[in-house]
């Protein structure tokens, strides 16, 4: 059994670790596509970072409305759970805002 602080810190580090990740990892993709939908650098620099924090703060929303369990089991598993529903919430987003700006081609 851990203290209810320090299964608050674990699941904050777990959080954080895993956001920024996929963070890190989707961040020069991201970048690349939103240069070409933007227009100009400062707009896609722009929304290359707010997309990058959504990537990490919808996860640690998720995390902090669910209930801290002292089980070090239930708590390495019911963080992992949330912050996947996070990053996928947050991927999901990004996906629909930037599919609906991508041109569409008209094949008939």
């Amino acid at each position: 059994m851990l203290i209810p602080i320090a299964a608050l810190l674990l699941t904050y580090a777990v959080t954080l670790a895993l956001a920024g990740l996929a963070a890190f990892v989707l961040r020069r993709p991201l970048s690349i596509l939103l240069s070409e939908l933007c227009g100009t650098e400062e707009r896609s620099s722009f929304w290359t970072v707010w997309s990058m924090v959504m990537m990490i703060a919808l996860p640690l929303l998720f995390v902090s409305m669910a209930r801290i369990a002292t089980d070090p089991t239930e708590l390495i598993q019911g963080t992992v759970a949330a912050t996947l529903a996070g990053i996928l919430m947050a991927m999901a987003g990004m996906g629909l805002a930037v599919w609906r700006r991508v041109p569409q081609s008209n094949i008939n």
